[in-house]
């Protein structure tokens, strides 16, 4: 490493700007309110409140510009930063398990990119926020010791857009741009009944038929979480590509307006994760994610920035599961789960509704505006919960391809885990009352990538499979029964 690298660094000036971009966005539709409902008390006020906020960011990113230095040497990344309370982190450059750059479109305009340095553990990491692309780009190269040649595992295909009308939360986006319209409207204190067309839009609405009114509802709100689905799909996944470096990191490239680059050490990879959800899995597609130390998997943020794939084909998710993995551990038959854990999730599925029926036609008898027949809504539920039950006792499943363990399970949202069989460090074991009726339990694998479950495995049937999986690690906490005395003649 030169010398340069051993000097202390400091962020490109103009992050003052990309800090200002940020509250732009508020400032300008406060303005717009003021524009539609007039220069009132109630309006100008809150946009004097955010010009103010906009003046204050640009002084809060200057201090952090003049006072942030940052620093790679042959063994650390340091980082300094703070004015009147100094802060100095640092991390070891054997311990940085992933590099994230980031580009905002006002990043891209400035030919900046944020820089996200992830040691795999809680707020362990480092963030430049914002270098040079050209430097961005040196840093991550640098501390994953990459090259410029690499090998495509993926690259986004233009039918693949498709499976974006398959999301769902394509009911929510729909949704969104009016809850988000009235929000404004809201904390700007303006009433809807004072907005000229508004009030017109209402009086038609008001004259239509019911029924009428709710099918272009149900229309307009689907066709804008269609469109709105589709745009999303587009600006997170645009020109998407996996690669493979020649040092084993995996190198993930997507975004339209905010370009985002990820680098994963192939040397904190614990596994693959196959996400299968209802829609998708109809239309023949399925997501897939890594398994990285140090993740949670339950942190939306976290659990995006591991992914391997856009919603794309099953089939090409698979390929690409097999490469990362070396095999295909996906593929593998699974072991079914006991018939106990089918009568248990039928269980599961009757019994609500069965408590359900009987309160609301007591409701319905007792209170006249509660229309009658509702508790039929409830017993028409086990025509949608039964087939959920069902499939979600088939889709039950657990076995092992090699070095990994696989597990399966999930009716809405199907998933299936590849997980390191050494990366296991504990045996998480749970009975609920109703599984020790019908003697189950649930099964977890603790990994420094997530814990991995086998739900509802007969009680037998799962410690063996824990011993066989991992040899020795769940022996000294078996009882094992005595032996049967001889039988004296």
């Amino acid at each position: 490493m030169n010398h340069a690298d051993q000097e202390w660094g400091r962020l490109d000036g103009r992050t003052v700007v990309t800090g200002v971009s940020y509250v732009t966005g508020p400032v300008i539709a406060a303005g717009a309110v003021v524009a539609v409902a007039g220069p009132t008390l109630r309006t100008v006020i809150p946009l004097l409140a955010l010009l103010a906020v906009l003046a204050g960011t640009a002084v809060l990113f200057s201090l952090r510009y003049a006072t942030t230095r940052y620093r790679i040497t042959d063994d650390r990344v340091e980082l300094r930063s703070g004015l009147l309370f100094r802060r100095h982190r640092s991390i070891p450059r054997d311990r940085v398990r992933a590099v994230d750059l980031t580009a905002g479109p006002a990043h891209r305009l400035l030919g900046l990119a944020v820089v996200r340095i992830d040691a795999g553990e809680q707020q362990a990491g480092l963030r430049l926020d914002a270098i040079s692309r050209s430097r961005a780009e040196s840093v991550r190269a640098l501390l994953l010791a990459g090259s410029t040649a690499e090998s495509t595992l993926a690259a986004l295909r233009p039918g693949w857009i498709g499976f974006a009308l398959l999301s769902s939360w394509t009911p929510l986006i729909g949704l969104a741009p009016f809850g988000a319209f009235f929000r404004v409207l809201d904390i700007f204190g303006v009433e809807p009944a004072e907005v000229g067309f508004l009030r017109e839009a209402w009086g038609e609405v008001s004259a239509a038929p019911p029924l009428l009114v709710a099918v272009l509802a149900v229309l307009i709100v689907a066709v804008i979480g269609l469109v709105g689905a589709l745009a999303l799909y587009v600006e997170v996944w645009w020109r998407f590509s996996l690669s493979r470096e020649p040092g084993g990191a995996y190198r993930v490239r997507r975004g339209l307006l905010a370009t985002r680059s990820l680098s994963l050490e192939a040397g904190r990879l614990r596994g693959v994760e196959l996400a299968e959800p209802i829609p998708l899995r109809w239309g023949g597609g399925a997501r897939l994610r890594a398994l990285v130390a140090g993740v949670d998997p339950d942190d939306d943020e976290e659990r995006t920035s591991t992914a391997l794939l856009p919603p794309a084909p099953r089939a090409t998710a698979l390929r690409v599961a097999t490469q990362v993995l070396g095999g295909p551990a996906l593929a593998v038959p699974l072991r079914p789960h006991p018939r106990q854990a089918l009568r248990l999730r039928l269980f599961r599925a009757v019994w609500p509704l069965a408590l359900a029926v009987p309160a609301l036609a007591g409701l319905g008898w007792w209170l006249s505006w509660v229309p009658d027949a509702l508790w039929m809504i409830a017993a028409a539920g086990v025509l949608i919960t039964l087939p959920l039950a069902v499939d979600a006792y088939r889709n039950l499943g657990h076995g092992l391809a090699g070095p990994y363990l696989v597990t399966r399970y999930g009716a809405a949202r199907r998933r299936t885990v590849a997980s390191r069989r050494d990366g296991v460090i504990g045996w998480v074991i749970g009975r609920s009352p109703a599984q020790r009726r019908r003697g189950l339990m649930t099964l977890a694998a603790a990994t420094a990538a997530g814990t991995h479950r086998m739900k509802d495995v007969g009680v037998g049937e799962g410690v063996a499979f824990a011993e066989e999986a991992v040899p020795g690690l769940l022996a000294p906490f078996l009882v094992h029964a005595p032996s049967p005395a001889p039988v004296r003649s």
